[in-house]
């Protein structure tokens, strides 16, 4: 399956057709969309990539050709070169994700097919392109791009990502209320919006989200965290109430607001912070009963799990802004690192599913540089022998050098306290990874 997967994605047929359909290229001559495309992600997904003539360093010495620089800029400088480099992604990311991660049956969250994770960063790139990409601060950053992304966690990898200028309101890419059943949705304080709420759970989808100052909704019932309830908080507006909070004990709260002259209850829980001196508020509709207060707030922080996505791409994949004015290359080489953070997610999930050994996804890579190598040759020459072979190398150094550090701490105070655990080769009382 493994190999299957890296003969279809890297198909020197099926990304030629990609770069044709782009309209990236006409005729097939030194630099072909095939190569290009295997050339420039193993190249950000193996080493450090500061400027587009190690990029063409890649490219001549994968290839053994002597292109000019002139020859290899022209190319990355086409138009259609971002549409190519986000098509060659998208597959990419759809098939080389896999469900990794999983809950033994009968477990909280166990019910839930998909714990989708959504969030954005921004960064700056060349001043000239303003106009293309504008910033949301325009005397510091004038350029700006924002990549919005979904994050399944059962996956440990990203399912969709959407390049906008910085100026680009990030709810909009929240994902569409119809996906939702069997899933629920965790998100910052941004995509609050009372609205998309109501959809969700008209869709029978479940969501933990940030709340955000300007919800108003009424007060129907409080208690405190250990179950007394607080009758001098019923029916109050939120705003009104908010000095009486208890600052000792976590609170919850059914909130009541009309959507479309219909009631959408829900569970408002606050904590207060004592560094920040401010209240944490989450709003969720998830059951009480099977979802307690302290379990959800246990929950939440799997979303640092997009944020250490983002930084991986950036320190490992070689996402940053090249200096470059041209709008095509800028998006195109932000698609192609995030095409070999794609890659190397996938190498921590084959020792994984194959070796039965948790894996560290920031190891691996790091570890790619030593594995990749004797991959992408035999990608290059069709073999699939030797395809097959490196990619049983590949899983014996990764499952030895690239494991998880402290399963035990994680199920202690990381993400597994839930019960989350990886999912091996056999079941184990887990229900078996299937594609995502």
């Amino acid at each position: 399956m493994v190999a299957d997967k890296f003969q279809w994605v890297f198909s020197a047929s099926l990304l030629n057709a990609c770069g044709k359909d782009a309209k990236f290229c006409r005729r097939e001559r030194i630099i072909t969309p095939f190569r290009l495309g295997l050339a420039l992600t193993a190249t950000c997904a193996s080493q450090r990539v500061e400027t587009l003539a190690d990029l063409h360093r890649g490219f001549n010495a994968l290839w053994g050709t002597s292109i000019t620089y002139k020859a290899f800029y022209n190319q990355v400088a086409k138009p259609h070169f971002a549409d190519f480099a986000r098509t060659m992604t998208e597959r990419l990311i759809g098939e080389m994700t896999l469900k990794v991660l999983g809950f033994h049956k009968g477990q909280a969250f166990a019910e839930f097919h998909h714990i989708v994770i959504q969030d954005g960063s921004s960064f700056a790139i060349h001043d000239g392109l303003r106009e293309v990409f504008p910033g949301r601060f325009k005397a510091v950053k004038p350029a700006a791009v924002e990549l919005h992304a979904t994050m399944d966690v059962l996956c440990d990898a990203p399912t969709t990502v959407v390049l906008t200028p910085d100026t680009t309101n990030e709810p909009a890419f929240l994902p569409e209320p119809a996906t939702l059943p069997r899933s629920w949705l965790l998100a910052a304080r941004g995509s609050s919006d009372v609205g998309y709420l109501w959809r969700g759970a008209q869709a029978r989808g479940f969501f933990i989200i940030r709340a955000k100052a300007g919800m108003h909704p009424q007060v129907v019932e409080a208690w405190r965290e250990d179950g007394k309830r607080l009758r001098s908080l019923r029916t109050k507006p939120l705003k009104a109430i908010h000095a009486k909070l208890p600052k000792r004990q976590r609170v919850e709260r059914v909130v009541v607001w009309q959507v479309e002259e219909q009631s959408l209850r829900l569970r408002l829980l606050i904590s207060w912070n004592r560094q920040t001196k401010a209240c944490c508020s989450l709003v969720t509709n998830l059951p009480a009963k099977r979802s307690p207060l302290a379990m959800l707030y246990r929950a939440y922080p799997w979303r640092w799990q997009g944020e250490l996505r983002f930084k991986e791409w950036t320190s490992y994949a070689n996402l940053h802004a090249f200096d470059t004015a041209n709008p095509a290359t800028v998006e195109g080489l932000m698609w192609t690192a995030i095409a070999a953070a794609a890659l190397t997610r996938f190498l921590a999930s084959m020792p994984q599913l194959l070796a039965a050994v948790p894996m560290s996804t920031r190891k691996v890579a790091m570890c790619a540089v030593h594995v990749l190598g004797a991959i992408v040759r035999a990608l290059q020459s069709g073999d699939e022998a030797g395809l097959s072979t490196a990619l049983e190398a590949a899983v014996t150094s990764l499952a030895c050098h690239a494991q998880r550090a402290h399963p035990e701490r994680d199920r202690q105070r990381g993400r597994s306290q839930l019960g989350l655990e990886p999912l091996f080769g056999s079941t184990d009382g887990v229900e078996f990874a299937e594609a995502a």
